[in-house]
């Protein structure tokens, strides 16, 4: 026997194992697939953060216009709203004429 042969044994054992490492590996790349969409959704959801860490004002106007919509309560917003959006249209189709 030449010492770079193998016994018959520890060949079939080699290729065993090597088939198994192929299915574990076809495994784990089907379970990262499903796993793609939320890790998508993680990404950015830690990129919004950085980005509220990095510009704290647009983080404190945002707190600052929850409390206040808060107090007025959404219909009232939604209303004034509406007003505004018919009195610029007015007063551009004024314009315009």
């Amino acid at each position: 026997m030449k010492s770079t042969e193998l016994p018959f044994d520890l060949m079939r054992e080699r290729e065993m194992l090597l088939m198994h490492c192929a299915a574990q590996r076809s495994e784990m790349a089907a379970t990262l697939d499903q796993l793609q969409g939320p890790l998508q959704i993680a990404d950015r959801a830690f990129d919004g953060v950085n980005y509220l860490r990095d510009h704290p004002l647009v983080f404190g106007t945002a707190a600052a216009l929850l409390v206040v919509v808060g107090r007025r309560g959404w219909w009232g917003w939604l209303r004034s709203g509406f007003i505004l959006w018919r009195a610029y249209r007015a007063f551009r189709s004024s314009v315009t004429v």
